[in-house]
C-alpha cells in the first residue's frame, strides 16, 4: 500500500442537486481530482505519463459508496492511495472526509495501463516505482 495524497475541495452551488445536496456525479469528479493530485505529488500528470512511460492510465472500473450528505460550502478532503498492483493494473482506494474525519464517501477505482495499440500492457517498471513511492 502506498502513502496517501490529500486534496481539499469545497461544495459549490452549481454542483448541487435539486435537493440541495452534492450531486452524486460530483463525487466521481472529486475522486478524479484526487488521483491527479496523487500523480502531481509524485511529479507527474496524465499527460506526462504517456510521454515518459509510453502508456496511458485509464479507469476500467469504479465503485463508490455514499456515507453522508454534502451541502453548499462544505469543505472536505479527498484522500487517495494505491492499495494493490496487478500486472497491468492498479487499484486506488479513495475517501472523501470532513475535517473532523467523518466519511462522506469512499470507493475504489481500478486503472489499467494501455499501450499505443489500445490494449492493456504491463505496468512499466519506472511507472510502478513512481506509483509505489
Amino acid at each position: 500500500m502506498t502513502g496517501p495524497s490529500v486534496v481539499e475541495v469545497e461544495a459549490r452551488s452549481y454542483e448541487l442537486d435539486p435537493y440541495g445536496h452534492l450531486n452524486n456525479a460530483v463525487y466521481v469528479n472529486w475522486f478524479e481530482h484526487g488521483r491527479l493530485a496523487y500523480l502531481r505529488d509524485r511529479g507527474e500528470t496524465y499527460t506526462s505519463v504517456p510521454e515518459r512511460f509510453g502508456v496511458h492510465v485509464v479507469v476500467v472500473h469504479q465503485e463508490l459508496s455514499y456515507k453522508a450528505q454534502v451541502e453548499l460550502g462544505d469543505r472536505l478532503r479527498v484522500e487517495s492511495r494505491i492499495t494493490r498492483f496487478g500486472r497491468t493494473s492498479f487499484v486506488f482506494a479513495q475517501a472523501i472526509r470532513y475535517p473532523d474525519g467523518r466519511l462522506a464517501a469512499e470507493g475504489t477505482v481500478t486503472m489499467v495501463c494501455v499501450g499505443p495499440e489500445g490494449a492493456a500492457v504491463p505496468i512499466p517498471p519506472g511507472l510502478r516505482a513512481l506509483l509505489e513511492s
